[in-house]
């Protein structure tokens, strides 16, 4: 059920059960209030009656009190006039045909004593009947009776105009609060309900989504809270997209989980760097159309990168038919070195494969050279506003690029420090020192076989 729908009813019910509670409360009321005013009309008529029936009475004028009786009568709620002797014998009466004889009452009635009694009870005909017992006495001797009953006709039809035009109010004011109702509820609603689209944009992806703050209530702070939460997502997302560039997907969502990870302002730490360089692609090009160019370079990036992903590394940049990787940063793994040979190693097995391919295609083979070193380095983001990388720079960084320089079509070269750090887990041969552009004394320098027991 629609959240409008249940905010409709529930204003409508809470509506209709003040109506009705209310319109109940009025009416009983206005039934005390009538009846009151009944029983102070009654009164009077009975005490002035009494009054104006004890003369006659002491004098057996029964002319005067029919008369008497007559004249009550004339007021339209006066149900019935008894005026009884001492002994309890009629002696004027509403029913003419009464007169003499013992007066009878019903039996729910208390007998009267020497108080005036006001009792009420339902005669024939489902008539409610107010009954008035004063006893008459001259000179404080006993010497009658007046019995006067006083019907609530009046009162049930002024009750029923005054129920049936409170149903008509109650149904009107209902019929108007469930408009109402319904309309509040829209109101109450149409901001949740532009928040269940946005959840709904935000799982499929549209973080780019901003909702209208409508208020500055509590459905307003949660409208804000959500615009806050879409751009925290739509911020992770566009670096996620720009990262997923460079590092595995993988990597990217652990940095996001736990951005005290990466750091990527500038600090030295320990990396291990990796070039990878094509071997005679000048001319491998120049025997080629553009269009086969750009795709084998294609071909070569997606090994490149496929590889290096693979084992956690992060691409640092393309170099025209070559690349550069690093291990060890911006997300530090102990064994970044480790990593860095075996993504080598891949390298050069997955090459050995694309050319195979392509031999069997009738094209030229692949070869490539590849320098790995191992040492400290500058880390982070470098540029201008308008454009920055992240990358490393350092003494290391260089070593690792003179390396691969040297590289034969198919060789992994390593210094003795990067050697030192491995030794016990990977195969190598010694080349013999060789003397480095940049460095003042020569390097032994090692050729990386494999992994042992892999």
């Amino acid at each position: 059920m629609p959240l409008k729908l249940k905010l409709s009813l529930v204003i409508t019910v809470l509506l209709a059960v003040t109506v009705v509670l209310l319109s109940a409360m009025l009416l009983r009321q206005q039934q005390r209030t009538l009846t009151a005013e009944m029983v102070k009309r009654g009164l009077t008529i009975a005490q002035n009656l009494a009054a104006s029936a004890k003369n006659p009475l002491v004098s057996d004028d029964e002319l005067t009190l029919n008369l008497l009786v007559k004249e009550a009568l004339k007021d339209p709620d006066v149900a019935y006039v008894a005026i009884t002797d001492e002994k309890g014998k009629i002696l004027a009466h509403s029913d003419v045909h009464r007169v003499g004889r013992g007066l009878e009452r019903p039996a729910q009635l208390q007998p009267l004593g020497k108080e005036l009694l006001v009792q009420t009870y339902e005669a024939a005909g489902d008539q409610n009947i107010i009954d008035f017992s004063v006893p008459l006495s001259f000179r404080q001797v006993p010497v009658g009776a007046l019995y006067l009953g006083v019907s609530q006709r009046a009162n049930v039809a002024a009750l029923a105009r005054a129920r049936n035009n409170a149903i008509f109010v109650s149904v009107a004011m209902v019929l108007l609060g469930i408009g109402g109702a319904f309309a509040l509820g829209s109101v109450l609603s149409r901001p949740i309900s532009r928040l269940m689209e946005g959840t709904r944009a935000i799982a499929d992806g549209n973080y780019a989504i901003t909702l209208y703050v409508p208020s500055r209530d509590e459905i307003g702070a949660l409208t804000h809270s959500f615009n806050e939460m879409a751009a925290s997502l739509r911020e992770k997302d566009a670096i996620k997209r720009a990262f997923t560039r460079y590092v595995a997907r993988e990597v990217v969502t652990e940095i996001l989980k736990d951005p005290d990870k990466i750091v990527l302002t500038g600090e030295r730490r320990e990396v291990t760097v990796l070039f990878c360089d094509v071997r005679g692609f000048t001319s491998i090009s120049e025997r080629l159309a553009p269009e086969q160019v750009v795709s084998l370079l294609n071909a070569f990036y997606t090994l490149m990168i496929d590889t290096t992903f693979k084992h956690d590394g992060t691409l640092d940049k393309f170099l025209g038919d070559g690349v550069m990787a690093v291990f060890g940063a911006p997300i530090f793994h102990a064994d970044h070195t480790l990593r860095a040979l075996r993504t080598a190693l891949a390298m050069q097995e997955g090459i050995r494969e694309l050319s195979a391919r392509r031999a069997a295609e009738g094209k030229p083979p692949l070869k490539i050279g590849i320098g790995v070193n191992a040492g400290s380095a500058v880390a982070g983001s470098v540029g201008t506003e308008a454009r920055m990388e992240y990358t490393v720079i350092g003494d290391s960084v260089n070593l690792a690029s003179r390396l691969e320089s040297y590289a034969k079509p198919g060789q992994i070269l390593i210094a003795e420090h990067t050697y030192d750090i491995v030794k016990d887990a990977v195969e190598a041969r010694s080349l013999g020192r060789l003397k480095v552009r940049g460095k003042e004394e020569e390097l032994e320098v090692y050729e990386v076989l494999g992994v042992r027991g892999e």
